[in-house]
């Protein structure tokens, strides 16, 4: 019975620790073109730059993929566009952490996933964060190098319409 009780909480918890089940239409209040800019973290100067930054957000005709068309006016070398998919608690290759969503269609997808970062591509875990609040739309990475216990703002894109 104890085996039985510990596999149901486990189940339970693991099926709900991310917040509501999300799918790719859940996204869908972000739609559209939005204007805003980049900021990142230079690690070489240790200081935040600032450049103009919009997206095009939309789906895949299918309605499964969130499609992510970024544009860079001053250096459009770097544009470039994301396709990412919702399988199961991921969000393209990164594990859904929380995803919360407003019965207005605001909401707050967080995910993580292990990686590299810095000038010395050291291991880390890189966590993102979508929030769509009314008019404005941020993605947010935070990084932790591996053997701390510190995020790191690594960058923010802040849109507003």
């Amino acid at each position: 019975m104890k085996k039985f009780l510990l596999l149901t909480l486990f189940t339970f918890f693991a099926s709900s620790s991310y917040g509501q089940h999300i799918q790719v239409k859940d996204l869908s209040k972000s739609i559209g073109f939005w204007p805003g800019k980049l900021t990142y973290l230079d690690y070489s100067s240790g200081k935040p730059f600032s450049m103009a930054a919009n997206v095009t957000l939309s789906l895949t005709q299918d309605q499964k993929g969130f499609i992510m068309l970024y544009e860079y006016p001053k250096e459009p070398h770097a544009n470039a566009k994301d396709t990412t998919f919702v399988m199961g608690n991921l969000f393209g290759k990164d594990r859904i952490v929380a995803f919360n969503k407003e019965q207005n269609g605001d909401f707050q997808l967080i995910t993580e996933v292990e990686g590299e970062d810095g000038n010395e591509n050291k291991k880390a875990v890189l966590r993102h964060t979508y929030l769509l609040k009314e008019n404005h739309f941020s993605m947010v990475k935070d990084v932790k190098f591996v053997g701390t216990d510190r995020w790191i703002k690594r960058n923010e894109y802040v849109f507003k319409k």
